[in-house]
């Protein structure tokens, strides 16, 4: 037998078995009655009655806030890393220090005098890679500092006369 009439008897079957299914299916389907549906067949409401029912809901989901037991702001950020797990407060934002250059002093590699970085006195001498609790000194160069903050980074040059 040739391949090609093997695939054939095949669907053949496929069709003839296919067919019969769909009739027994149809056969067996029970027969009901159903009753035609339109809008407005019964006696509708008042205006005044739905605002009444309207209201009604409106203070009951109010009162029974479905997505939170106290009806406030949750006092923790949401973050899906930490689900499931307990959270401490949010902090607050942390303050911005006031940095002002002074100098800058020697040669390659240059160092730099630095005002009003967070816990160390006027005047503290910064070298490139010099770390100061979150604050890291990126860069100095003949004529400005790169420090890198958290969430900012200043760039402190001098000012320039008119």
């Amino acid at each position: 037998m040739k391949p090609w009439t093997l695939y054939g008897l095949t669907g053949l079957a496929f069709v003839a078995f296919g067919s019969l299914g769909v009739t027994r299916w149809q056969t067996s389907v029970p027969a009901t009655t159903r009753e035609p549906f339109a809008f407005g067949s019964g006696p509708s409401p008042s205006l005044d009655t739905l605002r009444a029912v309207l209201e009604e809901a409106e203070n009951l989901t109010v009162s029974n806030d479905p997505f939170r037991l106290a009806n406030a702001p949750a006092s923790v950020r949401y973050d899906p890393k930490s689900d499931g797990v307990a959270a401490a407060p949010a902090a607050a934002p942390p303050v911005r220090p006031n940095l002002m250059l002074k100098a800058i002093v020697g040669g390659p590699p240059w160092q730099a005098v630095v005002d009003g970085i967070p816990g160390q006195p006027a005047g503290t001498i910064i070298r490139a890679g010099a770390t100061f609790d979150k604050l890291i000194a990126r860069a100095v160069t003949r004529d400005s500092v790169v420090i890198q903050g958290p969430d900012t980074t200043w760039v402190l040059s001098f000012r320039r006369r008119p």
